[in-house]
């Protein structure tokens, strides 16, 4: 008891915790995709749909786990003939894919290809994808930047501005991108959170195609290759005062213009520190007056949410390697592609003015 209070008193535990690798990331999505847990994560907290607990994330058979919950809630929609809404209702018949996205989340742009796939080679047997765009930050509230995102990366089915996460709520949705599989009787039969498996997932799709009409001739398997860097590949990022991880350096100070310095030594891997001025926000860092941001990371390429208008330099382990202009609305820009995984110390040199959100990597 006396060690322990003494660990207490000197924050002993925290500098361990920050220490230790994830290490627990398999038992901690084990926890989250429990009933209870669901149900906090996603908003919803009662038993509505519980029966979707039914199903488990990526399972190898297909469960019935309820009538599929209304797409409602619905700010507007997209890709649909007078931006009309879709009713679920009327795709009976049809076997149905609810995709969780939004346009900025690298993750989602990783899956929206074997969506493509799916929807050129299983069309005509009777599949139909609904995307829900479910907003992470305020600006992919906005119509104009959905519109603008989905164009950019060929998104062409119907796509529902779920702004206030009352689809998502419906679903206990806690993931971006998630995959529901609706079929022909509008029962969920299947999910899937995150990125992989999708040569599973395309099992369940032709499965659900057969049994809604067992008389249907399918094509091969799309067999597109996914991509296989998961292990050590660098986290998603935030720039937020709640919900950054991984930073060194001055301590952050909340909305207002502030001085950081980077630390002497070099940044360990997955690691990131501010120099310069910068104001640093609960959704977005701003740069100020010769503001610079340094981040250790392995990857085959990084990216960067920026808005604003101006410049970044980007500079990669001491050679600048490109100059990025920044215009307008918050836009997911490519920092670095390399053919293969690579550890890199990354560099930015920004504009003042210019606004970042979160890093995400391939």
């Amino acid at each position: 008891m006396i060690v322990l209070a003494l660990g207490l008193a000197f924050d002993v535990t925290a500098a361990i915790q920050r220490s230790l690798p994830d290490y627990t990331s398999g038992v901690q999505k084990k926890i989250e995709d429990g009933d209870t847990a669901r149900q906090q994560l996603s908003g919803l907290y009662d038993d509505s749909n519980k029966e979707l607990s039914r199903c488990q994330d990526g399972a190898d058979a297909l469960r019935s786990c309820g009538q599929a919950p209304p797409i409602e809630g619905i700010n507007s929609w997209l890709n649909t003939p007078g931006d009309r809404p879709v009713d679920l209702k009327s795709l009976r018949g049809k076997v149905t894919l609810i995709d969780f996205w939004t346009y900025s989340c690298i993750n989602c742009q990783r899956a929206i290809p074997h969506l493509q796939d799916w929807e050129r080679a299983y069309k005509d047997a009777g599949l139909r994808i609904i995307g829900v765009h479910s907003p992470e930050f305020a600006f992919e509230k906005k119509r104009s930047n959905v519109i603008s995102g989905a164009k950019k990366l060929g998104v062409t089915w119907p796509v529902a501005l779920d702004n206030d996460l009352t689809t998502w709520d419906n679903y206990r949705n806690r993931l971006w991108p998630a995959k529901y599989l609706i079929d022909a009787r509008g029962t969920v039969r299947y999910f899937k959170f995150g990125e992989g498996q999708y040569d599973q997932t395309e099992t369940m799709i032709r499965e659900l195609l057969r049994q809604a009409d067992p008389t249907v001739v399918l094509p091969e398997p799309t067999g597109r290759a996914m991509d296989d860097l998961t292990a050590g590949r660098t986290p998603e990022t935030y720039l937020s005062t709640l919900r950054i991880r991984g930073y060194l350096g001055t301590p952050l100070v909340d909305d207002k213009p502030a001085a950081y310095r980077f630390p002497k030594d070099p940044l360990p891997l997955n690691k990131l520190s501010l120099d310069g001025t910068w104001t640093a926000g609960y959704e977005r860092f701003t740069a100020g007056p010769d503001a610079r941001l340094a981040f250790s990371y392995r990857a085959r390429n990084a990216n960067l949410v920026l808005a604003g208008t101006g410049k970044v330099t980007v500079v990669v382990d001491g050679r600048t390697t490109k100059t990025i202009d920044v215009s307008s609305s918050p836009t997911l820009y490519r920092l670095t592609d390399d053919k293969d995984p690579r550890t890199a110390r990354l560099e930015l040199r920004l504009d003042e003015g210019l606004e970042a959100y979160a890093f995400t990597f391939g």
